[in-house]
């Protein structure tokens, strides 16, 4: 049904702090996902379904534990390779859309094109193609400080995507947007993800928003208490 493994973790736990004062915040979590999969993570706030994410895609390190992305040991690449995996290779979509308020909205979404080497002119086109995918060509010069807070999540959604990532992390995509455009945005980063046939991690609380995925991993209290196929 999917395509082959995209990522693979196995005994992951992290821990903050030393001596005395440690507080382990994961326990022994593991998970697979496959080309052309969604799975959601869903916990409470407080969970560690946050800090698992950051871990699988390599933006925060584990204590113990193994994880392999796209045939990489993230414990063997350096700052330098990391940052070049996650450019080439991995998608974000965060709560808050994080565009830089300096950039228009097509150099925004161009952005992750450029730092992996894409001359200008070429970014820009596809950032305008993305765009169009969703309904948000007529925005395309426009600051991030105009546009309302679902436009600047679907360009967000635009700028994950662009680069044709093997996978793509979504934190609380739709967290800070009323429902209705929550919706959207929830549609848009499906279709999106689907017709590149990526895979894709959902961190969530919302249940209508994992209802999409087709593995739910439930944690609590920093361990996995349950997983399968959503239904």
């Amino acid at each position: 049904m999917f395509g082959s493994p995209v990522l693979r973790a196995e005994g992951v736990s992290r821990e903050f702090g030393s001596g005395d004062a440690v507080t382990r915040v994961l326990h022994d979590c593991g998970v697979e996902v496959f080309a052309g999969q969604t799975v959601a993570i869903v916990g409470k706030s407080g969970s560690g379904k946050s800090t698992f994410a950051n871990c699988l895609s390599g933006l925060d390190k584990p204590t113990t534990g193994r994880i392999t992305l796209l045939g990489h040991d993230l414990a063997t690449l350096d700052e330098k390779r990391m940052a070049r995996l996650r450019a080439e290779h991995i998608g974000f979509v965060l709560q808050k859309d994080n565009l830089v308020p300096t950039l228009n909205i097509e150099e925004n979404v161009a952005a992750p094109l450029i730092m992996s080497g894409v001359k200008l002119s070429a970014a820009l086109k596809r950032a305008r193609e993305a765009l169009d995918q969703v309904s948000l060509s007529h925005r395309a010069r426009s600051w991030p400080g105009q546009v309302s807070g679902g436009e600047a999540q679907r360009a967000a959604v635009a700028r994950a995507c662009v680069n044709e990532p093997s996978i793509v992390f979504a934190d609380e995509p739709t967290g800070a947007l009323d429902e209705e455009n929550g919706l959207v945005v929830q549609k848009l980063f499906r279709a999106m993800v689907k017709e590149r046939g990526a895979a894709s991690v959902i961190v969530t609380h919302d249940l209508d928003l994992a209802q999409g995925a087709d593995v739910v991993v439930r944690m609590a209290k920093g361990t996995l208490v349950a997983s399968g196929w959503f239904g």
